[in-house]
């Protein structure tokens, strides 16, 4: 999944798993400037895919 660093504004690259939860929160640090950064991710069944908001932490 391609995210958008709200730093920096560089892409970089996040991978979820489902078999982590439907549900998941944590702290990554961008790629690019190494800025962490809050991810909230959210299963959705009828998509079939993650929904996901990426904040500054």
């Amino acid at each position: 999944m391609q995210l958008t660093c709200h730093y920096c504004f560089e892409p970089f690259t996040l991978t979820l798993f489902i078999e982590d939860g439907e549900e998941q929160e944590f702290i990554t640090d961008c790629e690019v400037c190494c800025h962490p950064l809050q991810i909230n991710a959210v299963w959705s069944e009828d998509e079939g895919r993650f929904s996901v908001d990426v904040s500054p932490s």
